[in-house]
């Protein structure tokens, strides 16, 4: 007889759409915290739109330092810094208990990728401002062992999977973690919301003024006339620059798609615009559209 898993057994004491948010919600959580807390290193297939790369990842954590190396099997010498890449497991969405309002979370079936088993985790989108995400979460550490982004068309437009993962965690905390003991959810603290000339009238639904990635904060400071803000909900973000067009060459409205990432730039009130973000086109025109000029006429 198979020993049942925990969430298994957490399935059999509660019922329905509640039961399944609820353990979906405990495991991302974990997820996101074994993601920035862990050693570990692997081999993994990325695979981002026509693009499939295969990748070394190692993870070190030091004195509450991350380290992250990434370097793609497919070219020789090609490790690049945590800052430089364009591949991070850092860049795995973080998981926040409001996101249940845009998401419904499934629980579903145990599999076995990279030769350890994990725990399928589906969050599917309420409306067609955001893609469906796929894990599969490890049963003992938390750590995404796979991971997919699919469109509304069905269609896979990112995804990943260890081939091969090594995985380091202190003996209390391995015990901890075979208990099924998780940190509470995260809740979402308003930051960056928009303080200079530009407002948006509406946001998308579900999304919320979310922080300022390390990662993109010195782009910011690059520019003292470049105002950024960051639409989060609580899965997936939308960066949003806006400078004024004196202060760059300006160009005519332009799209860009690389796989599940979307990038829009556009002309508004003698500003260049331009939105980042892995989700639809259409959510980005809706961000855009609603982003009002309040400063004096230029």
């Amino acid at each position: 007889m198979k020993r049942c898993s925990l969430v298994g057994l957490l399935l059999v004491g509660l019922s329905g759409p509640l039961a399944a948010n609820e353990v979906g919600m405990e495991l991302l959580v974990k997820m996101n915290d074994a993601l920035h807390r862990m050693n570990y290193s692997g081999t993994l297939v990325h695979i981002k739109g026509e693009d499939v790369n295969t990748l070394k990842v190692i993870h070190t954590v030091e004195d509450g330092v991350e380290k992250e190396i990434i370097a793609s099997l497919n070219e020789s010498n090609n490790s690049v810094s945590k800052e430089r890449q364009t591949f991070s497991l850092a860049n795995v969405p973080q998981s926040i208990e409001s996101m249940t309002k845009v998401y419904s979370l499934d629980v579903g079936a145990v599999k076995q990728v990279a030769d350890r088993s994990c725990q399928v985790v589906v969050a599917r989108p309420k409306d067609k401002m955001r893609y469906l995400q796929k894990y599969c979460i490890d049963e003992q550490t938390g750590l995404p062992l796979s991971y997919s982004l699919i469109s509304n068309k069905h269609k896979a437009v990112e995804r990943f999977t260890f081939t091969d993962v090594e995985i380091q965690l202190p003996e209390h905390e391995l015990m901890l973690a075979t208990l099924g003991n998780v940190s509470p959810p995260q809740t979402l603290i308003p930051e960056g919301v928009p303080t200079g000339n530009w407002v948006l009238d509406e946001l998308p639904q579900g999304f919320y003024f979310g922080q300022l990635p390390t990662s993109q904060r010195s782009e910011v400071e690059k520019g003292k006339h470049t105002e950024h803000f960051v639409l989060t909900d609580g899965l997936i973000s939308v960066s949003v620059f806006i400078s004024p067009s004196s202060t760059v060459q300006p160009e005519i409205a332009s799209a860009i798609n690389s796989g599940a990432l979307n990038v829009l730039t556009s002309q508004k009130n003698n500003h260049r615009i331009t939105l980042v973000g892995e989700v639809p086109r259409a959510t980005m025109q809706n961000i855009f559209a609603n982003l009002s000029y309040r400063g004096e006429p230029q």
